[in-house]
């Protein structure tokens, strides 16, 4: 049987918990509660993409520029650099933009996807997109009509979501390839954050949570570490 093209996440430790990836052309859904880093981990994906030769597209729907930038840059990143290279695209738009692209085709990006011979993509993120439609019909429509708009480029994709019952009832873990669930909980006096992979298509995944932390340079995974449920 012939292997699986992959793409690494970018924490080596969180690849081994996928089979050594992402799927080609996937499109996996980064959920997770606020503070839990999934910004950061997007992040993560897309420098692994540039340091193995694939440039990068990040569409921005609540963040600036320049505080995202910022943000990161406190972790080590230094996504000018990317950019000035002009491997990294950095696109910034709001919800009511995304909204309007999509009811056009087009989401704005796909001329800069084209220039720079992407083959990753970041969406951080939908959920603000999808508050913008008032009836979980149409919800659900829009998100499925952005999925195959995002599947049409042929890129591996990453689309971040803020943790919600709102993707049950719109059953986004269905229309993604990949699930993986970001935790920051009250432990005690102190917080914890655990991350689990949840779905992945085609893949032998592990199915327990793993903690991590937030340090210099991003994220980093603890699995040897255990997690005692005893939330404060």
């Amino acid at each position: 049987m012939a292997s699986v093209a992959r793409k690494s996440t970018g924490i080596e430790s969180l690849d081994g918990l996928v089979q050594g990836g992402l799927k080609e052309k996937s499109i996996t859904l980064l959920e997770g509660d606020a503070g839990s880093g999934k910004s950061t981990l997007a992040v993560h994906y897309l420098l692994a993409g540039i340091q193995a030769g694939e440039n990068g597209v990040y569409v921005s729907v609540e963040e600036s520029r320049e505080s995202f930038f910022d943000n990161m840059g406190v972790l080590g990143f230094k996504l000018e650099d990317y950019e000035q290279s002009g491997n990294l695209i950095f696109h910034e738009l709001n919800a009511q933009q995304l909204r309007d692209f999509l009811d056009k085709g087009v989401l704005g990006v796909e001329d800069q996807i084209i220039k720079v011979q992407a083959k990753r993509f970041v969406l951080d993120s939908i959920s603000a997109f999808v508050l913008l439609y008032d009836t979980e019909a149409k919800q659900r429509a829009a998100v499925h009509k952005l999925f195959e708009k995002i599947r049409s480029w042929g890129l591996t994709s990453v689309v971040v979501s803020e943790s919600s019952d709102v993707h049950s009832a719109l059953g986004l873990q269905y229309q993604v390839d990949g699930w993986i669930r970001l935790y920051y909980r009250k432990m005690g006096q102190e917080r914890l954050r655990t991350m689990e992979v949840l779905k992945m298509r085609g893949t032998k995944h592990e199915a327990t949570e793993v903690v991590y932390r937030i340090e210099d340079g991003g994220i980093k995974l603890y699995p040897h570490e255990r997690v005692l449920m005893q939330e404060g």
